[in-house]
């Protein structure tokens, strides 16, 4: 299955790939999901030539993905 650059599923993928390959020692899941967070906002917003249009979105669904990753971290802590 390809998944598009920007889509939701993309940044699903990239986020989970840094958790996995990242492991900080010490960092609780939010905080390593929010140092993920930056590092790619910041490819998008300075290092990522494209519409304006386009960058808004991928911020948008970057933002779900981490909004929705920190909810279901959340969730399992309280189960």
């Amino acid at each position: 299955m390809t998944v598009l650059f920007g889509t939701i599923e993309y940044f699903e993928q990239e986020v989970l790939r840094h958790l996995e390959i990242n492991q900080m020692g010490g960092w609780s899941k939010e905080d390593e999901i929010s140092l993920i967070y930056s590092r790619l906002e910041n490819e998008i917003l300075y290092n990522f030539v494209c519409h304006e249009k386009v960058r808004m979105e991928c911020l948008k669904n970057l933002t779900f993905v981490c909004n929705r990753l920190r909810i279901k971290e959340y969730q399992c802590v309280n189960c």
